[in-house]
């Protein structure tokens, strides 16, 4: 996994250490790292623009407008350099203030967007 916050161009090519360096500090098994990244959530019906604001392997924290329906989603989070990453997720909290959901990735997915619609 690589770095994916762009604060530093040369930093992104390192690898990261994502696992927590607090002992007793999170119930994640990675950190996540602080980001502001655009993603696409579809769930169910709906197809919202959503900002990560952090990000792990195994999750991330999506800074959404509108209430999201139901437990399962698909997204697409817009990495530095053109590139993204399509998951399914789950979402794990919802919370209202800054609104937005707590989602575990549930599955890595491959192809463009319009394909891993066709899933949902």
């Amino acid at each position: 996994m690589r770095k994916v916050d762009g604060e530093d161009p040369d930093a992104s090519d390192r690898p990261v250490d994502w696992q927590d360096p607090e002992s007793f500090g999170q119930r994640r098994r990675f950190t996540r790292r602080e980001v502001q990244l655009q993603a696409r959530v579809r769930a169910g019906e709906q197809d919202l623009i959503a900002t990560a604001e952090n990000i792990s392997p195994g999750g991330a924290f999506l800074r959404i407008e509108e209430p999201v329906e139901g437990e399962d989603l698909f997204a697409t989070i817009q990495l530095p350099h053109g590139r993204g990453v399509h998951v399914h997720a789950k979402v794990r909290w919802r919370r209202s203030e800054p609104p937005g959901i707590g989602v575990e990735f549930a599955t890595f997915l491959e192809g463009p967007w319009d394909e891993l619609n066709r899933f949902a």
